[in-house]
């Protein structure tokens, strides 16, 4: 898949489902939904709304905003987070290509002493984002998986 072509997945995304096995926990499962923005054409923003359900029937719920950045001369896709505007853009990881519609993060991303790292895969069944964060606070997967 050509970053074109992926440009063109990320932004027919529409909504999404996650799923966090936090260590020993319980498993948690959420969804909601993307507004996919296409401010320029190397990059397509993510305004993701979505609520956890808990197992006592109770919802819990999130937002947050996540630019992915594309470049085709090079080409690399990057992620970072826009929680407080773009102009503080976090940035979270660079994806390197491993397979044919699967990308993972070329280096973890720091917070604290725990690393994130990442992987991209498409098919079929949608476009999936799997967080793998591990350290000292945190051990735990967070799987996203986006739809049209």
């Amino acid at each position: 898949m050509t970053i074109e072509e992926l440009r063109h997945v990320l932004s027919s995304r529409t909504r999404f489902y996650v799923q966090a096995r936090p260590g020993n926990s319980q498993v948690l499962g959420g969804q909601g939904t993307v507004k996919a923005l296409r401010p320029d054409s190397h990059t397509v923003i993510f305004d993701e709304a979505g609520w956890w359900k808990f197992g006592d029937c109770s919802n819990v719920a999130f937002h947050n905003i996540y630019l992915w950045s594309l470049q085709s001369e090079s080409p690399t896709l990057g992620l970072s987070r826009l929680r407080y505007g773009r102009q503080s853009a976090v940035h979270l990881v660079n994806f390197i290509e491993v397979a044919r519609n699967e990308w993972e993060s070329g280096s973890p991303y720091a917070c604290g002493p725990d690393l994130y790292s990442a992987r991209v895969r498409y098919s079929d069944r949608g476009l999936k984002l799997s967080w793998t964060i591990q350290g000292p606070n945190k051990n735990q997967q967070l799987d996203y998986t986006y739809l049209e």
